[in-house]
């Protein structure tokens, strides 16, 4: 956390790819004097995750039949509504179903099958409302509790979901549905493990659903069995299913399969345009930079034009270090598609990163007027600004990215820095100070604070170089990761004499940060204290060849490329 983080975020090439959704199947019953008959009506879930076709049928026990002293204007209602719901008329079926729960409010049968009217019906609060209350009066309704989960699942409740599928298959070990719908949701819950165990135990109900099929592909990769995640990506056919999984290799760095698996439908998937892009896509993660580029490159050759066509294609020219293309090519994505924050947010970063900062600060107000409530627009605005030494100007930038995202460390973090750049130094150790007390992760807020110190106690506040000491020690001690704390905490122990203790941070701040110049240097003076002349020639070597790169500013690859839209 000691440099703020750059403004975009690596793709999610499988959320595009999710929007192969079947249909969720519900199962209404059907209720007669002698008989119960059932016919599937479909609920298309609202979240753009990969669902799968997911059938069951309702087991009422025999209190729930008609002549168990229900009212019969009650039942009559009841056989109304679900002759509605037979004939797809949801509204009427759910006007009957609500008059004979008014009725017999204890009728858990009643109860269930309004709740599964609303399901499909998408009120999918309302009916979970209504699935709850039937289990209170019947806990031991298997099928009701398996479509509370479902409800669940779709409203991202993942742990009330997992909740009740661990009841369900207390009460019924080895339920597959149940158990499919857990392996779904563990997914979901990023326990690999658990979803591969599930999943793995019905693989007759995985086989054949294309979003089974992804979800445990994708938890056999995070689990590092990439051939068995082959050989489930190999078990899918047609376009949709292929291109689905596609995403589910391309997101586990699989990249190879995912190029072999978008070349096999080149003649059948619909979407050309789509199709090129995530081809293209692959390529780029794969760091197949020039490939990519002549993907996208005939793509619009063919006709095909976008924002986010051209947004990859600006990290391509970027990667490979063509940099006014690559900014004509994100002027092109924001031309496209003005109201796309993500393509702004990628030509600021490239523009701060090469510091054109004049034509950085232009599309930082036309930003802040586009996207006036945006917290990430305040934030490149912020460091924009804070680069261009306009540090007042970083001040309302950073506060109003506070104002609108509370608990952004980053903005912070450029706060404290552009208060202590415009001689704000009480305000911005208090920025800090406050930080510390209330973000759990306090080690870069620490090592903040710690280098504010530091130029006071340069300046002659030796009780400020004692506090920043003792900060900088909190902070590696909160994480040792942090390169900066410990290259400061080398180079006090350097103007101490210290040189044996100063190479101990030294060194693991090289191993941390390889590429800083100035870690090499005091390097070199630290193996020079010691006689060590060699491993000091060593160090100095590297830092005069660091050096020069920093000074030519010429920008690092970029380890994330383009931002999600």
């Amino acid at each position: 956390m000691g440099e703020m983080q750059v403004v975009k975020s690596a793709p999610e090439p499988v959320e595009r790819r999710c929007e192969f959704i079947p249909s969720l199947s519900f199962e209404v019953c059907c209720r007669s004097a002698k008989a119960r008959h059932i016919s599937h009506f479909t609920l298309k879930p609202f979240r753009l995750i990969a669902f799968f076709s997911f059938a069951c049928s309702f087991l009422f026990v025999d209190s729930y039949a008609a002549g168990s002293g229900q009212s019969a204007e009650a039942q009559a209602h009841a056989d109304a509504g679900l002759r509605f719901a037979q004939a797809g008329k949801l509204a009427s079926a759910e006007t009957e179903l609500r008059q004979a729960v008014e009725l017999t409010p204890t009728n858990a049968a009643f109860l269930v099958d309004l709740g599964t009217v609303l399901a499909m019906d998408k009120k999918l609060e309302e009916s979970t409302g209504f699935f709850m209350e039937a289990l209170k009066l019947n806990s031991r309704d298997v099928a009701a509790r398996r479509y509370l989960a479902a409800n669940l699942w779709q409203l991202r409740r993942f742990r009330e979901a997992k909740q009740n599928l661990e009841i369900l298959l207390k009460e019924k070990p080895g339920d597959e549905q149940g158990l499919l719908l857990l392996g779904m949701i563990s997914e979901n819950m990023k326990n690999y493990a658990a979803a591969a165990r599930a999943l793995a135990a019905v693989p007759h109900l995985v086989n054949g659903r294309p979003e089974s099929i992804a979800a445990l592909a994708r938890s056999y990769y995070h689990l590092g069995e990439s051939e068995k995640a082959r050989a489930l990506l190999a078990q899918l056919h047609g376009a949709a299913a292929v291109f689905l999984g596609s995403g589910i290799a391309d997101e586990a760095g699989d990249y190879a399969v995912a190029e072999k698996m978008l070349d096999s439908i080149q003649n059948s998937f619909p979407d050309q345009a789509k199709l090129g892009y995530s081809l293209a896509l692959a390529q780029y993660h794969a760091k197949r930079f020039e490939e990519a580029q002549s993907t996208l490159d005939h793509l619009r050759a063919s006709g095909f034009e976008s924002g986010e066509i051209y947004n990859l294609l600006g990290w391509c020219r970027e990667q490979r270090q063509h940099h006014q293309d690559a900014v004509r090519a994100f002027q092109e994505a924001i031309n496209l598609e003005p109201t796309n924050e993500a393509n702004y947010l990628d030509l600021g970063t490239i523009l701060l990163t090469e510091r054109r900062l004049v034509p950085a600060l232009e599309l930082a107000k036309r930003m802040a007027d586009v996207f006036p409530e945006s917290p990430r627009t305040f934030l490149l605005k912020g460091r924009v600004e804070l680069e261009a030494v306009h540090f007042t100007d970083a001040v309302d930038s950073f506060a109003r990215t506070i104002q609108l995202d509370p608990l952004n460390p980053d903005a912070t973090i450029g706060l404290a820095r552009a208060q202590s750049g415009a001689g704000m130094m009480t305000p911005a150790k208090t920025t800090l100070e406050n930080a510390i007390g209330h973000f759990p992760g306090k080690a870069g807020f620490e090592l903040e604070l710690a280098q504010l110190l530091l130029k006071e106690s340069d300046a002659g506040d030796a009780g400020a170089g004692v506090k920043a000491e003792r900060l900088l020690n909190l902070a590696v001690a909160h994480d040792k990761n942090l390169a900066e704390a410990h290259y400061l905490l080398g180079d006090l122990d350097l103007r101490r004499g210290q040189a044996q203790s100063a190479l101990t941070h030294l060194e693991r701040a090289a191993k941390l940060n390889p590429a800083s110049a100035k870690i090499h240097f005091a390097l070199s003076r630290g193996y020079r204290r010691l006689g060590q002349n060699e491993e000091a020639a060593k160090q100095a070597g590297l830092y005069d060849k660091l050096k020069e790169r920093e000074t030519s500013r010429e920008p690092e690859p970029s380890p994330d490329g383009p931002s999600s839209n």
